[in-house]
């Protein structure tokens, strides 16, 4: 064989591995997201909704106008979700099925997005590995899996990112219309992510000379951006001023931390294997920042994951210091932009001649951390979310002509009228929502009146209460002291989060 035949020879060998690598690559890929989609799209109906989820298909329910009102109705995390909801129920009903798919379709969707990105700023072997990480988050799967709008921002986050990079390298009018048209609709979708627009200005800033000839339409873009944003900034100001109530705890920077580092890596689990996840995610993350600036120097795109990941977290916590509104869900814009970090450092791992073992163990160990919670959380038959359905199912196979129905606190009604909904069995029983002993002006005489208008002529009450909120609604338990009164508890029943009493009363209730 000649010189030059085995020179052809060689390179043929050399495009036939190409060819085999790339084929093997793209059927990985397919596996991911055929593996995704499964634990996304499957097992929907599997937990009860809980008050949340309930309360926002009982609001989609309302008339358009209604909906529409949340554009600019403070304490609203954004308009875009509820409209969609409000539309796709009229065509797909309120089955948990039919109100968690939504979210379980943007959960899919994240997956060919984040390779999409990935693949940009990172190289092919990383953004499979983050594909991967997405495929199987916990924490992900979690609200691809909730009647919520937290996936579509995730989804909303990444198009949007992505759109900007592509504008950025190819400065093309088309990338920079989709990057506003993106962008527009996650602010939108939840007032939080203007803090996704924040990490974006940032790299704006810190990066303006890399870019030449971008300026201009940059700026145009920002410009584009700010008018969307303003009627959302409206309350969102009065929010933060403290003008509006909100239901969240402080929390200390170093718990923020602790928090996210633990939901990003494994959501919730037992304690050994959230801290070791969470270390291992970490450091690989922190790695991944290294790697990254080490191989694309010039655009600096390590610098804009990085504040993707920083900014969403150290806004939200600095937002709490002025008005509590911290929520490990309200940071999930970040989690896509970490396991880009991790991915990174995985395939920066994967190339070195010594150190391709160590990334492969890593790799075990993440698919193991994730297994555990999937397989013993996300996939379990026990209940995990308050089991409201479970609840009124005894309701409704106990209850009597007559008896009367009152949910405490009475903001938790809207899981008594959606479930009234779903059960035939329980259109004919009355229920009703009790008063805030938190409001000044509440008190036990307010709590008889509603009593007296709602329930009159019943002899037998169904207390249906989430205990904990319940005792911070109403603390030295005025309402089941005077059901006690009035009669005796006969039976009760508790499920996770939601507790449910009969009381049969000595005589009909009545105000004379």
């Amino acid at each position: 064989m000649t010189t030059a035949s085995q020179a052809q020879s060689t390179q043929q060998g050399r495009i036939s591995i190409q060819r085999y690598a790339i084929t093997a690559h793209y059927v990985a890929l397919a596996v991911i997201l055929l593996v995704g989609a499964f634990l996304r799209l499957t097992a929907l109906n599997r937990q009860s909704l809980w008050f949340d989820e309930a309360d926002v298909v009982i609001r989609a329910q309302q008339p358009l106008s209604e909906v529409m009102r949340t554009f600019i109705a403070p304490g609203e995390n954004g308009p875009i979700y509820n409209l969609m909801l409000a539309l796709w129920i009229q065509v797909a009903g309120i089955s948990e099925i039919a109100v968690r798919l939504p979210s379980a379709v943007f959960g899919v969707l994240a997956l060919p997005l984040i390779y999409l990105l990935a693949r940009r700023i990172a190289g092919s072997t990383p953004a499979l590995i983050a594909t991967g990480l997405l495929a199987m988050s916990p924490y992900h799967i979690w609200y691809s899996q909730e009647a919520k709008m937290y996936t579509m921002v995730v989804a909303l986050a990444l198009a949007s990112t992505w759109a900007l990079v592509m504008a950025l390298e190819r400065n093309e009018r088309w990338w920079w219309i989709g990057y506003a048209a993106v962008t527009t609709l996650m602010f939108y979708t939840h007032v939080a992510t203007i803090l996704v627009l924040g990490a974006q200005f940032l790299y704006a800033v810190a990066t303006w000379r890399n870019w030449p000839e971008r300026q201009r339409s940059w700026a145009i873009a920002i410009a584009v951006l700010t008018l969307p944003y303003v009627p959302i900034a409206i309350w969102a100001t009065r929010v933060i001023s403290g003008g509006a109530d909100t239901w969240h705890p402080a929390v200390t920077l170093s718990a923020a931390l602790e928090t996210f580092a633990i939901k990003f890596a494994v959501d919730r689990y037992d304690d050994d294997i959230r801290l070791w996840a969470s270390i291992l995610y970490a450091v690989l993350a922190v790695a991944g920042i290294a790697g990254l600036a080490y191989w694309r120097r010039q655009e600096r795109w390590w610098l804009l994951i990085s504040l993707l990941v920083v900014v969403p977290i150290i806004g939200l916590w600095l937002v709490s210091l002025q008005q509590s509104v911290f929520s490990d869900r309200y940071g999930i814009v970040a989690l896509p932009f970490y396991l880009i970090l991790v991915a990174t450092a995985l395939g920066w791992l994967l190339r070195r001649r010594y150190a391709w073992a160590l990334a492969v163990l890593a790799m075990v160990m993440l698919v193991s951390f994730a297994w555990a919670p999937i397989r013993d959380v996300n996939r379990t038959e026990s209940a995990e979310k308050e089991d409201w359905r479970s609840a009124y199912a005894w309701v409704a196979d106990r209850h009597q002509p007559g008896d009367a129905l009152v949910v405490m606190p009475g903001y938790l009604i809207t899981t008594w009228d959606y479930h009234q909904q779903r059960d035939p069995r329980l259109q004919d029983l009355h229920g009703f929502a009790m008063g805030s002993f938190t409001i000044d002006w509440f008190d036990e005489s307010d709590m008889m009146h509603i009593m007296y208008e709602e329930a009159e002529g019943s002899e037998r009450i169904w207390l249906v209460e989430s205990p904990d909120r319940a005792l911070a609604d109403d603390p030295d338990l005025h309402l089941a002291s005077r059901l006690q009164d009035e009669g005796q508890a006969v039976d009760e029943h508790e499920v996770n989060g939601v507790r449910v009493t009969l009381y049969e009363l000595d005589e009909p209730l009545s105000r004379w």
